[in-house]
């Protein structure tokens, strides 16, 4: 077993802002995947313990700051190169849920800037877990499409960790963004969009085309292709669905009116 470990010891060397814990962590990990000191347990549900994710959520204030200027300047490119490109999980999962927050924020304050004199305004809690269950879908569901694309390219060097991270950090642009969308008004709403979908594709496709670079260009296209349309199918399901059709008919703002009242209501408002 100590000639594993030391052999391994070279996965502790590329970060010098790895924390005790880590640090500590990782030996235990190793020991772990030692067949001889695995339980049965262990071995086929490793994946559903809390130890086997602990070391993902520590990490410093510090280079969760780094990440999160870092994740602002979508030509940077240097993203992997922060804290040694070690995965973690606590920046996007805190990301995820304050997004979450903001987007069910600005959709209240958007209803409420478009009562019309004399209508009640009603918080609608209602959205927050059907916008849950969207926001943790696609944060599950697009960094196993990325981490596909990447095998079919054969670059092995990002993990399915590494995926889930960038597309966590990648998303800190939509916080402020998403509070902007308060402002009922369909054209500043779309320029918006437009700004979070060129920040996030340009972000993703740097940092991905730097573990690319010395592969053909047909290869580097088929991946920056492949994160503008999932980019692009996202945002307009984002704008249609919690920025159009909830304001006018799911948050209650045409209630209690004539069927021709309403779609005159929703024709005029769009």
């Amino acid at each position: 077993m100590l000639d594993n470990l030391n052999q391994d010891v070279s996965i502790l060397q590329p970060s010098l802002q790895m924390t005790d814990s880590q640090v500590q962590n990782r030996i235990r990990q190793m020991k772990m995947e030692d067949p001889e000191e695995q339980t049965c347990y262990q071995k086929f549900c490793n994946l559903f313990t809390i130890e086997y994710y602990r070391e993902y959520f520590d990490v410093t204030t510090e280079l969760v700051i780094s990440k999160v200027v870092n994740s602002f300047n979508p030509f940077s490119g240097t993203f992997f190169d922060i804290g040694g490109g070690i995965p973690e999980l606590y920046g996007p999962f805190w990301i995820l849920n304050t997004l979450i927050f903001t987007v069910a924020l600005s959709v209240n304050i958007s209803k409420y800037m478009q009562l019309q004199p004399g209508e009640h305004f009603e918080y609608q809690f209602q959205i927050v877990p059907f916008l849950a269950i969207f926001m943790y879908l696609k944060t599950l569901i697009v960094p196993m499409i990325y981490r596909v694309a990447l095998k079919c390219v054969s670059q092995d060097r990002l993990t399915l960790l590494h995926c889930f991270t960038i597309y966590g950090y990648s998303a800190v642009v939509m916080i402020p963004v998403s509070l902007l969308n308060s402002i009922p008004n369909p054209a500043i709403q779309w320029m918006l969009l437009v700004y979070v979908l060129f920040a996030q594709t340009s972000f993703l496709t740097s940092n991905f085309n730097q573990e690319l670079k010395y592969m053909p260009k047909e290869k580097k296209y088929m991946i920056v292709g492949l994160v503008a349309v999932v980019q692009i199918t996202i945002m307009i399901l984002y704008k249609f669905y919690f920025f159009s059709s909830i304001n006018y008919q799911q948050l209650g703002l045409v209630k209690r009116k004539s069927h021709n009242h309403i779609l005159s209501h929703i024709l005029g408002a769009n």
